[in-house]
């Protein structure tokens, strides 16, 4: 209870941990030559930090950092979208809703049947009641068909509904079309062998069939509240974009036809709102038993679709482990700064890929630059940070550019290597240009969008390092009353993994409106913001939070003070400016966009909780609590070995969490960091406990530490994979 439970994992983690497993076995400790720190290290890859996307500055850097690490568990984060109401949103309902039949009157049935007696006589009703009777034999044809062409479409229904409310689950009724000549005057049939032929007019005849449903069938007709059902997802480790496209697969749908409103982490216990078309919660619970580690429920209706963005933003609990108990006082002064002032509103490194020698903006730059060779070999560019299937392929495509033989290689379609290399078999290994757009359009959008947030973060940070937390004239702020225009949600760029496709942009393919209208969509774009003016800023009607910096387009408005030169000053150091931004093809222009500077967080809230073994849950999830399965017990001040710091707060749309916790710790959060930082923990706590002698049995203090470092090699080869 309480501890997670994998498939495919070793042994310690498909079940909970005892410490008597580890009982009489000796524990190998390496000879240091009297230096604690002289030993091997994993080899560290080239994974991008923080400094070199432009994460720089913090709100307050003389608060008292620390150390936790993130994530060292799925359990130990876990996000909840927040709708458009302000519900943060909670699995705790797995009911799966029936379709509705309304209950006719008895009385109004009798009248219907006497309305229908021209049509369905009492021979007919006797044929139907003996075909409700029958049993199923799928080698005969079982059905009573009825001529209804002479019926409007009230009576039709109305004959549905007899069916429906006399033989409930016994019959099903469908009304089939077939179009048919329609009989003309013998005088207008002859035609004249020197006149053009006639072409008489068609009417449509209706029939009204009725049959024994199939087994596991019943009426297919939609009988719920709503268009469409929308349903809570809970996940763990898994895209949220895989998840979306394997329940599309199993209900015969597009990738499209599923929708969500934004995208969550994969490593992480996550709950969010889906919708689908007219398919009822019964197939869609059915086609969730396709995907490991999802549990649907909340089953509800609505008339319209839910879309990217429909949400006010994300709630989050974190549970941060190794954290030095002598510390408590400094982490508690610098939560109630980061509760003052915010932090600053950074993409994430998950922006820009797990590569420094490849990172997602450098793709971008040679798009934005029309260099699709180079964008292309970019993408396939071998690196050390790949998982080891992906690593052979890149270095054979590299050698032999044999685009073809390397796609071949690959199991599945959702990578974007695989549909780039898919692209350059099919149009030729130099038609660059074509096989890009063989990867749908918006993760091929992602690299143009990792440049423009390289570009915001670096405006970021020297407005704070150059003006700090002060306002200054030319500073921009929304207007009244207008929509913020951020981006979407931010998407990990997972430079391996595609995600599903969506229906193309309307914007592509419409031809150009004249001038005018052109220049006034633009006119109303950058008036979606105002400069700051002295007076402004002296009526402390603002503060740093109203603060928004563009991101560079071609349709934007610049801050109107140094800031504002910055743009193009940074762009030209790659031969880029906001003109070339427009670009040729409409797939990659880019027309600009405005994000908040600084975020300050709601609801922030904190405690610590002790903990005995890494594999100890600190968080229940949705489906714990609607289960009601326990997490591991909190252990007593005086047995506990471990401490951790318990985060809950929420965030708007596009703001990452792991930017509020760079804040707090006021050091790098990257991959390599973070298990430099586990190992470091782990090693201070295996060289504060006595060694064993040969003759001794281990005490129950080093029983600990061999899982804790198998779960620590664990985490360590899920991050090279890329996870």
């Amino acid at each position: 209870m309480g501890k997670e439970r994998g498939r495919g994992r070793r042994n310690h983690q498909s079940r909970p941990y005892n410490k008597s497993n580890w009982r009489g076995q000796k524990k190998d400790r390496p000879q240091h030559n009297g230096n604690p720190r002289n030993r091997s290290a994993p080899q560290q890859k080239s994974t991008l930090l923080e400094n070199q996307v432009g994460i720089t500055e913090f709100t307050n850097a003389d608060a008292p950092g620390f150390t936790g690490i993130l994530k060292s568990r799925f359990s130990d984060f876990h996000v909840n979208e927040i709708d458009t109401e302000g519900h943060v949103l909670e699995l705790n309902d797995s009911t799966v809703p029936k379709a509705a039949v309304e209950v006719v009157d008895p009385e109004k049935l009798v009248e219907w049947r006497k309305e229908l007696e021209e049509v369905i006589g009492p021979e007919v009703w006797k044929d139907i009641a003996s075909l409700a009777e029958a049993k199923f034999d799928p080698k005969t044809e079982q059905k009573v068909e009825i001529d209804v062409s002479s019926l409007d479409k009230d009576k039709r229904t109305k004959i549905h509904q007899l069916v429906k409310q006399l033989y409930t689950g016994k019959l099903v009724s469908t009304t089939i079309g077939q179009p048919q000549a329609k009989e003309k005057p013998q005088e207008e049939q002859l035609v004249k062998e020197e006149e053009e032929p006639v072409v008489l007019p068609v009417e449509e005849k209706k029939t009204i069939r009725i049959m024994k449903p199939k087994h596991g069938r019943g009426d297919n007709r939609w009988n719920f509240p709503g268009e469409y059902v929308t349903f809570l997802v809970h996940k763990t480790n898994i895209d949220t974009g895989e998840v979306a496209s394997t329940l599309a697969s199993r209900l015969n749908l597009r990738p499209s036809q599923v929708n969500y409103c934004g995208t969550k982490d994969k490593r992480a216990k996550t709950t969010q709102n889906f919708s689908i078309k007219r398919r009822s919660p019964d197939s869609i619970i059915k086609a969730a038993r396709a995907i490991r580690n999802v549990f649907f429920g909340n089953f509800n209706f609505r008339s319209t679709t839910l879309r990217l963005g429909d949400l006010q933003g994300n709630r989050f609990r974190i549970a941060l482990r190794h954290i030095a108990k002598e510390r408590q006082a400094d982490i508690e002064a610098s939560l109630e700064s980061l509760k003052e002032r915010g932090f600053i509103n950074y993409y994430g490194l998950q922006r820009f890929g797990n590569s420094a020698s490849v990172p997602t903006y450098e793709v971008g730059v040679a798009l934005l630059k029309r260099d699709y060779k180079l964008a292309c070999e970019l993408i396939l560019k071998p690196r050390d940070t790949d998982i080891e299937f992906m690593r052979a392929i890149r270095a054979e495509w590299w050698e032999k550019r044999d685009s073809a033989a390397a796609a071949a290689k690959f199991y599945g379609d959702k990578f974007i290597e695989k549909k780039l290399l898919d692209g350059l078999a099919r149009f030729g290994e130099t038609d660059y240009s074509s096989a890009l757009r063989q990867i749908p359009r918006n993760m091929l959008m992602l690299y143009p969008h990792a440049y423009q947030s390289l570009i915001f973060n670096r405006i970021a940070s020297r407005r704070i390092k150059e003006f700090g937390l002060k306002l200054i004239p030319g500073d921009l702020v929304y207007v009244e009353q207008s929509e913020p225009m951020e981006e979407d949600n931010p998407v990990e760029p997972a430079e391996t993994e595609a995600a599903e496709e969506t229906d193309e942009d309307l914007a592509d393919g419409v031809e150009e409106d004249v001038d005018a209208i052109a220049l006034e969509e633009e006119s109303v774009f950058k008036r979606k913001v105002r400069p700051l003016s002295e007076e402004d800023i002296a009526s402390g009607k603002y503060k740093l939070s109203d603060v928004v910096l563009p991101l560079p387009g071609h349709d934007i408005t610049y801050p109107a003070n140094e800031c504002g030169a910055w743009y193009e000053e940074m762009m030209a150091e790659v031969g880029l400016s906001s003109e070339l931004l427009k670009h040729k093809e409409k797939t990659y222009a880019l027309a600009g966009a405005y994000r908040k500077m600084i975020i300050q967080p709601n609801d922030l809230k904190w405690s610590f909780r002790r903990y005995n073994t890494p594999e100890d849950t600190l968080i229940a999830s949705d489906f714990e609590l609607m289960k009601g399965i326990p997490i591991t017990p909190e252990p007593s001040e005086e047995e506990a070995k471990y401490l951790a710091l318990v985060l809950e707060f929420s965030l708007p749309t596009a703001a990452y969490a792991t930017m509020l916790l760079r804040e707090l710790f006021k050091q790098d959060t990257s991959t390599a960091t973070q298990m430099q930082l586990e190992q470091e923990a782990m090693t201070k706590k295996e060289d504060e406990e006595p060694a064993a002698t040969p003759t001794e049995t281990p005490i129950e203090e080093e029983t600990v530490v061999e899982p804790e470092k198998e779960v620590v090699a664990e985490v360590a080869a899920e991050v090279v994979a890329g996870l």
